[in-house]
């Protein structure tokens, strides 16, 4: 697996949720993205990578109780995703964050029509507000990393839908819309809203906006601490 070329794209690449839907092959490059990310060891690492300028892999194996080769694995899915990158320096190896990939999937998230560019402003949460965020994002990102689903969320991003439109507009099976509107739905992401005969969907900002938040955040640490070379 190579490291995903839109992340290496023009900045209007990818325009947010709220602007238009991505087209099909875009949402399946950036699925893997969100994938990378639905994992919560994945996650911390790319949370513990985000608040330095660049880490050994020895001191983020200290930071688990896991084995080094989990870890190993964990980071070799981050830097194939894009979301990381690494060099080996003799016998260890070091890691730093690939901001703009941040960038991308922040402003992929919370854009809108009046945002001037591709990365929105941030505001850097304190130390203490990182932990909860991390422990609700997986779920979240998990459910973008399918590209149906990801389609189904940029759709109702315009505006309430049912589930005939939804199939209309991502040319999928009926079952499989109301699969993943069901997942959707159990994680909070949509909420349904009867109509007469039927059954609108609708997208829950708050949802996205949280998972979106802490990706801003960990770019905007990364700025911060672009400087901060930690000692060996």
């Amino acid at each position: 697996m190579s490291v995903l070329p839109v992340l290496d794209a023009a900045p209007g690449c990818c325009p947010p949720l709220a602007v238009q839907p991505l087209t099909p092959p875009v949402a399946g490059e950036l699925a893997p993205l969100f994938k990378a990310l639905g994992d919560p060891v994945r996650l911390r690492l790319l949370s513990l990578i985000a608040s330095t300028t660049e880490v050994c892999v020895c001191e983020l194996t200290e930071a688990f109780e896991v084995t080094g080769a989990t870890i190993s694995h964990h980071l070799r899915v981050l830097r194939e995703s894009g979301l990381v990158d690494s060099e080996r320096r003799g016998t260890w190896v070091y890691y730093w964050v690939r901001r703009e990939a941040l960038d991308l999937l922040g402003n992929l998230l919370t854009g809108s029509a009046d945002t001037p560019s591709r990365v929105a402003p941030v505001q850097v949460r304190p130390e203490t507000d990182q932990q909860p965020l991390i422990s609700a994002n997986p779920d979240v990102v998990r459910l973008l990393a399918d590209p149906l689903r990801a389609r189904i969320v940029q759709i109702l991003a315009d505006g309430p839908a049912t589930t005939s439109h939804l199939v209309a507009d991502t040319a999928a099976k009926q079952p499989n819309v109301s699969g993943h509107l069901k997942l959707l739905r159990e994680a909070g992401v949509v909420t349904a809203e009867p109509r007469g005969r039927f059954t609108y969907y609708r997208l829950v900002p708050d949802v996205l906006q949280g998972a979106a938040l802490h990706l801003a955040d960990l770019a905007a640490q990364a700025r911060i601490h672009a400087e901060n070379f930690r000692a060996c």
